[in-house]
């Protein structure tokens, strides 16, 4: 998004840590992000108000809502794949939306990850959980 200069919008609409298939769980977990060295974020409930501009790459996400219902793994391996080389070239896509659904560790920068992980803080009750685990179990 950097690089590109798009937005980075964080999307995780139906979690598996969330009982609501529409709420974003980003927010439930973590304080709101503006930005991440220096890409605007999105990364609320105002993403069930936005559409996405077309043509999108990886390709699959294309087709029409209703043929993209059941992804297989071999399709998110292969965009997994896909993503992975648009990122290694350093090139851009002449897609207007870029949509990575694929989980892509160890394939991205770590100084960018370190960059996303310095910028994200968990909410404080999920921070509160976190020490009282880290206290109980680790600390010892």
């Amino acid at each position: 998004a950097q690089r590109t200069g798009r937005n980075l919008v964080i999307d995780w609409r139906g979690s598996c840590y969330l009982d609501q298939p529409f709420t974003n769980a980003f927010p439930v977990f973590f304080e709101p992000v503006q930005e991440i060295a220096g890409v605007r974020v999105i990364c609320d409930d105002q993403i069930n108000q936005r559409t996405f501009p077309g043509p999108f790459f990886p390709a699959w996400w294309n087709k029409s809502t209703i043929d993209c219902a059941y992804r297989p793994d071999e399709q998110i391996f292969r965009e997994r794949d896909e993503l992975d080389q648009l990122f290694q070239s350093e090139q851009d896509s002449d897609a207007n939306t870029v949509v990575c659904d694929a989980c892509l560790m160890w394939r991205c920068d770590e100084e960018a990850e370190r960059e996303i992980f310095r910028s994200i803080k968990p909410r404080p009750e999920v921070q509160a959980r976190i020490d009282a685990i880290f206290r109980e179990h680790l600390e010892p």
